[in-house]
């Protein structure tokens, strides 16, 4: 039976916050361009779900390996928004044309463009919905990114990358607090799952933070 040596990082470093471009706001809500972002981004924890189920009902055709410029949706809840891309997702250890992976995902160009600063502007191509390509260190984890991105339920993130419920107790800011619960709550899963179920479990918390 072969063995594979694996380093992990102890800790993984706070990515720097970057301001929403005052020019990406002008591009895609030019009426909110003075409009303070954390007022836009309350707004958008009020539509966000609705617009999340809207997304929910789309089929779209699979695609293989191949990028195309044109493919047909079937949009079942018309509630909320309407999409204005699809992301075509793909991993990026691998070079578009190379990719035997890639995954679309519907996306109001407006949530992603709030959120994520470095983010290009994306182009529209209105009534159509535009094609994007979205290249991420792992793709397997962009479902759960999304669904953050408009719910911000923190509960359920943490939950789709851990094995078990995370005790709430966690969130506080108190590390007298927080450091005995965190040992606690490792050790529990440690003795609970296996190696090869834990590193699963990492390998989602590492790809979320590369992403």
């Amino acid at each position: 039976m072969s063995t594979a040596s694996i380093s992990l990082p102890r800790r993984l470093a706070r990515s720097e916050i970057t301001e929403i471009p005052v020019s990406t706001l002008q591009a895609v809500a030019p009426e909110l361009v003075h409009t303070h972002i954390d007022y836009i981004h309350e707004g958008l924890e009020c539509l966000g779900p609705d617009m999340l189920r809207v997304l929910a009902g789309i089929k779209a055709e699979p695609v293989s390996n191949v990028l195309l410029k044109e493919l047909s949706i079937i949009v079942n809840n018309v509630s909320s928004d309407m999409p204005t891309h699809m992301f075509v997702v793909f991993s990026s250890r691998q070079p578009a044309p190379a990719c035997h992976c890639v995954t679309l995902f519907p996306a109001h160009n407006f949530v992603f463009a709030t959120h994520c600063a470095n983010l290009p502007v994306l182009p529209m191509q209105m009534p159509a919905i535009a094609d994007h390509p979205s290249v991420h260190p792992c793709p397997q984890v962009f479902p759960q990114l999304s669904t953050f991105l408009y719910t911000k339920c923190i509960d359920d993130f943490i939950g789709s990358l851990m094995p078990l419920p995370t005790p709430p107790q966690l969130y506080c800011d108190d590390p007298t607090t927080v450091m005995p619960l965190l040992t606690q709550f490792a050790q529990k899963i440690t003795d609970t799952y296996t190696v090869k179920a834990l590193l699963q479990h990492i390998a989602k918390v590492h790809g979320m933070w590369c992403n």
